[in-house]
């Protein structure tokens, strides 16, 4: 099987990278310009479908540049170039050889949902244009490929690891770390008792290549599952758990931002089928925060250089 994976320099995609065993990498996506994010991908779809052939292929989307606190405006850029790809891959890619699928976020489509915990039966309640954007592409994926290649919807809870984008407002750990080395504040906009859910983010590649690897198996139409740990912490856990690994008393400032309207208090998750993805849970949240430490002290060393 050939895999591609979108995304492949993020805190995701790198991971999933790391655990396929062949992948196609063309070069990076322009995604600051749409126009251009555009044409790139229309031309790698292209060359994807080419090299692929015959042969059974497998597609990862795990880009994107919104985050909760992205504006409708941003968001709607994103879904026209997501739209594009998708028009691109029903157009190149041959029907019923592939699997497409489609990481989404549990925080943003869950957002408004009531009686957690939350699976993949819950009906998605968005309540901010990044969460409605999630939903939106889920359903583009689905209307648009489902009748020709196997869909499968990832829905993932709180992903956290080395490597972490240090420029956006999101990643709680990588952000404390980032506080803790550099002694700047970090602001929490929202209450230390919201219960999140923290899977590592190779724990979480492993898990995305389970569900490819039983695409086969699958009776071709389109699956959403829950990709999670399966054990959810209050936010104030997470702030005692880095102050313990960083041997540091965290500068925390507490403010309002628009975005925390959007978040839910109450975020547990019950993973689709927790019997065979539990044991890929092998990530410790204080091994992975110790990881995310030093990963963040050694970048912020190296730029002082």
């Amino acid at each position: 099987m050939i895999t591609w994976v979108i995304g492949a320099g993020g805190l995701l995609g790198s991971a999933v990278v790391r655990a396929l065993d062949l992948t196609y990498q063309p070069g990076p996506v322009p995604w600051r310009d749409p126009d251009l994010a555009i044409a790139t991908l229309q031309a790698q779809t292209a060359e994807f479908a080419r090299q692929a052939g015959t042969a059974p292929w497998a597609i990862v989307w795990a880009a994107g540049q919104a985050t909760t606190s992205s504006t409708a405006e941003e968001t709607a850029r994103e879904l026209t170039v997501f739209s594009a790809f998708i028009e691109a891959v029903r157009a190149e890619l041959p029907p019923d050889s592939g699997t497409v699928f489609i990481t989404s976020s549990a925080g943003g489509v869950y957002g408004g949902s009531s009686s957690p915990p939350f699976d993949a039966s819950t009906d998605p309640r968005p309540l901010g244009a990044y969460g409605m954007l999630k939903l939106d592409q889920e359903r583009l994926a689905i209307e648009r490929l489902g009748a020709s290649c196997q869909v499968i919807i990832g829905r993932l809870s709180n992903l956290y690891g080395p490597g972490q984008d240090l420029t956006k407002l999101q990643g709680l750990i990588s952000r404390l770390a980032l506080a803790s080395v550099t002694r700047v504040p970090i602001t929490m906009f929202v209450s230390l008792d919201t219960l999140r859910d923290y899977l590592y983010v190779d724990d979480a590649a492993a898990m995305i290549c389970m569900w490819l690897n039983r695409s086969a198996e699958l009776d071709g139409q389109p699956l959403t599952v829950v990709i999670a740990a399966g054990q959810s912490v209050s936010l104030g856990h997470v702030i005692s758990t880095m102050q313990d690994v960083t041997r540091t008393r965290i500068p925390i400032a507490y403010g309002a931002h628009a975005s925390a309207s959007a978040q839910s208090r109450d975020l547990r998750l019950i993973p689709t089928d927790a019997q065979s993805t539990r044991p890929l849970v092998r990530m410790p949240l204080v091994a992975g925060a110790k990881r995310v430490h030093l990963d963040v002290l050694e970048r912020q060393q190296r730029h002082a250089d």
